[in-house]
């Protein structure tokens, strides 16, 4: 419908007059009083209108007057696009009675919209089906980059360092894979790298970058262990043969030393910077130390050896130890054994399948199997817990089992103490660092005579101060570590604690007079005993 102005007439009333002047909607005002909300029906009948704003359609509906822009003129095809450029919707603007008189005609338009619209990838083949009035409708998608594969790493399995727990439920200590060797060469690991991915596309057809695999890096000792490419992968392998070690996660080869036989008068005693795994016995009056870990595989034990250390790892004794009150069994890690007869067992964990006679014991932990395993006379000191399933015997034997805790107040003070230290030594630094930099002047190269041995003395003295906070830090976190993670002293007696027992946890101590079982702990300052 064309107006006397030679534009496109919209819609008319008594009201107002709506038309299109070049692509913008115009309304000309006759009379006010057209309620608002009713112009919602005008829009519906003309799905191609968009209107600006409500406040430009309520100022032109109440003042009297030509030419009020409205809005503006929507395509008849209108194309919306994402802002990634990944995906394009049509729009058909018609109401559903134009749609239906002009349908055979509306795809054909459709596909050549989408064609001036310069979209040539991902487009999807529409049929008349497809097509509905006011309804977005998905026309082409772009093909998204594919993340590449993250880079995959294995590492050869640890040694499990747990006992087996048998079908009947019991843990059996006598069998360990404690100690793994590995000959020059083994492959301990393996990295297969990222890989690339594939690009995408948007609908204009233009290729996206691939999103490269995550990388990782592969953790290991560089003095005992080689990585090589092979098959497109980076394998570490084994420059010499030895005992398989994990230190702080990076997987490593320790100096292992294999004793076929008894450490006895053909071997004499063994010291060794390493771990030892002797597959017969330790014989009486002989000795193995180590830092690494030590494994003593004979059936029979150990009897009567003057000591088994191991400085800085764990030790297992397959077949128990009769010390005869001599044998001293130490380690800085953990101690796996059978049964431990009159002798002394220090470590930080100590776990023993059948029971402990008339020793002394010191760890963080002592377990002794819950289900069969004994504790009968001596002294069992530990930090945190004790477990086993008897303690004492019918004879009233004394046996002392002591759970200390730690004292937190006692920790604090000394970490009160250390800081006062390290606040002191702070300053000592600053004050060195002062004289050292009034010495050298930028020429510390050239310092002579009386000034280059000063220098040298300040900075030996400042390198020390400098070692002493950082041990002092470490013992610092350290003690807060410790208050952090302690968990409350416990002793638990799963099937019978006889009468002579000492149960002690921390100050409080009580001697049974009667046989009992249970956990023991102090609750509300009191020992449940």
């Amino acid at each position: 419908m064309k107006s006397k102005r030679g534009v496109e007439l919209l819609f008319q009333n008594d009201y107002f007059e709506i038309y299109v002047k070049g692509q913008d909607v115009i309304l000309d005002l006759k009379n006010t009083g057209f309620p608002i909300k009713s112009f919602d029906l005008i829009i519906k009948q003309n799905p191609r209108v968009k209107i600006n704003s409500f406040p430009d359609l309520r100022k032109a509906l109440t003042e009297v007057g030509t030419g009020h822009k409205i809005g503006y003129l929507l395509p008849l095809i209108e194309v919306i696009i994402s802002s990634d450029r990944m995906k394009a919707e049509v729009l058909i603007n018609m109401t559903v009675t134009e749609f239906e008189t002009q349908k055979d005609g509306v795809l054909q338009q459709v596909r050549k919209t989408i064609e001036d619209h310069d979209i040539v990838f991902g487009t999807i083949d529409l049929t008349e089906e497809d097509l509905l009035p006011g309804v977005p409708i998905t026309a082409a998608i772009g093909r998204e980059p594919e993340k590449g594969m993250d880079a995959q790493i294995t590492y050869i399995e640890k040694p499990d360092r747990k006992p087996v727990i048998r079908e009947d439920g019991v843990a059996d200590y006598y069998e360990m894979n404690f100690v793994k060797h590995v000959e020059e060469g083994d492959w301990l690991g393996e990295k297969i790298p990222p890989t690339d991915g594939k690009p995408g596309k948007d609908i204009f057809g233009k290729e996206i970058a691939a999103l490269p695999g995550s990388d990782a890096k592969l953790q290991f000792d560089r003095k005992s262990v080689v990585e090589i490419e092979e098959q497109g992968k980076i394998v570490l392998r084994a420059l010499f043969g030895g005992a398989l070690e994990y230190i702080e996660d990076n997987v490593s080869v320790g100096k292992h030393l294999i004793i076929n036989g008894d450490i006895g008068p053909e071997t004499g005693s063994i010291t060794f910077d390493g771990s030892v795994s002797v597959y017969g016995t330790v014989m009486a009056g002989y000795s193995v130390n180590a830092t690494g870990d030590i494994s003593i595989e004979g059936n029979e034990g150990i009897t009567n050896a003057k000591e088994i250390c191991s400085s800085e790892g764990d030790l297992y004794i397959k077949g128990g130890v009769f010390g005869g009150n001599v044998s001293l069994i130490e380690a800085s890690g953990d101690i796996f054994i059978k049964h431990a007869n009159n002798c002394k067992l220090f470590a930080k964990n100590i776990n023993v399948g059948l029971y402990i006679l008339g020793s002394e014991v010191v760890g963080e932990n002592v377990y002794v199997d819950k289900n069969r395993g004994k504790i009968i006379g001596g002294r069992i000191e530990a930090l945190f817990k004790i477990e086993c399933g008897f303690a004492g015997n019918a004879h009233e034997r004394t046996t002392h089992l002591l759970a200390k805790g730690i004292d937190k107040d006692l920790i604090y003070k000394e970490i009160q103490q250390m800081a006062l230290e390290l606040k002191e030594l702070q300053k000592t630094v600053g004050h060195l660092e002062s004289q050292l930099s009034v010495i050298d002047g930028g020429r510390s190269n050239q310092l002579l005579g009386e000034k280059a041995d000063a220098y040298m003395k300040l900075n030996t003295a400042l390198q020390a101060s400098r070692d002493k906070m950082f041990e002092l830090d470490r013992e610092i976190q350290a003690g807060l570590y410790k208050i952090k993670t302690a968990i409350p002293p416990r002793i638990e007696v799963a099937k019978e604690a006889y009468p002579g027992v000492i149960i002690e946890i921390g100050a409080k101590s009580s001697l049974l007079n009667k046989p009992t079982k249970g956990v023991f702990e102090v609750v509300d300052n009191v020992l449940n005993v």
